[in-house]
């Protein structure tokens, strides 16, 4: 009986000890991948400039929410594609990334976006601009952007900002407006109520929350 015992004890020894190998594999190859991919992706980041999108009406009173998109093209014929959403009216760089991608994944991307908005092409200079200049304006009142931004922002690199002529004002009506989204958590919610209510006070913000198709409860 203490035999049977100690076979089947090996034998599941055994099996554990072959996970764990395929499991360590699995993750040195994994790291391999990202490292590879990561190179490639800042190789990429030299590559010529080749289109540059907003959407149309981004300040208009009713929007204030749409995508940046900045793209490079490799010799080879990949597309290093940096996305920025902002939200020009109180959050500055909701979310960013940038990914290399072939000519097909590129248009289809756009097409995702297109969804959802309208793009438009832009001269890059005003593309880093209004990114930058919305990441600074959100800064101010104490938000910090998407935790991608950092590797992102990376795409603009010798695009020169100061050869953009446009100006661009943020907030809606002089004051941030906070426009709580239907995937926003109330504890997301509340967190930039108080965020904004320590800088500016309770009045000096807008708060709108978006209830299925309108925008209700105007606050502050």
């Amino acid at each position: 009986m203490a035999f049977g015992s100690r076979k089947v004890h090996l034998k599941r020894a055994k099996k554990t000890a072959k996970r764990r190998k395929r499991k360590a594999t699995t993750r040195r190859e994994a790291a391999l991948s990202s490292i590879t991919n990561r190179l490639v992706t800042v190789q990429a980041l030299q590559a010529p400039l080749y289109e540059c999108w907003e959407p149309k009406g981004l300040f208009d009173p009713d929007a204030g929410m749409g995508t940046i998109v900045v793209s490079r093209k490799t010799s080879g014929d990949q597309i290093l594609m940096g996305t920025f959403l902002l939200d020009v009216f109180c959050l500055g760089v909701k979310n960013a990334y940038c990914t290399l991608m072939d000519e097909n994944e590129y248009r289809f991307s756009l097409q995702q976006i297109e969804k959802h908005q309208h793009l438009v092409k832009v001269h890059p200079a005003c593309a880093r601009k209004l990114v930058e200049e919305a990441h600074a304006y959100a800064e101010d009142l104490g938000f910090f952007p998407h935790r991608n931004y950092g590797f992102a922002r990376k795409i603009f690199q010798d695009i020169q900002k100061d050869q953009c002529d446009r100006s661009f004002t943020f907030g809606r009506n002089g004051k941030p407006m906070y426009l709580a989204g239907l995937d926003d958590s109330a504890r997301f919610s509340m967190e930039v109520i108080n965020t904004l209510t320590a800088r500016l006070g309770p009045e000096g913000f807008h708060f709108l929350k978006l209830l299925e198709r309108s925008v209700q409860r105007p606050y502050g």
